[in-house]
């Protein structure tokens, strides 16, 4: 069996991800370019909606806590 190329220390972080740390802050910035673009997009409705519904969920349920 194949092992894997990662191993976790004892705080669960990798101790060797098999690229370099060149390399490893390329595809950093690379993602963080593409995610950084994504924070600027419209939420979509549907979403905004559903986030809506759970904001009032969440105070119906505080309301029905302090009674």
């Amino acid at each position: 069996m194949k092992r894997d190329i990662m191993a976790d220390g004892d705080d669960g972080r990798s101790e060797r991800s098999g690229f370099s740390e060149d390399i490893q802050a390329k595809i950093g910035n690379q993602l963080k370019s593409i995610y950084d673009s994504v924070l600027d997009e419209p939420v979509p409705d549907r979403i905004a909606g559903l986030l809506k519904q759970l904001e009032q969920a969440g105070e119906t349920s505080k309301n029905r806590g302090r009674e």
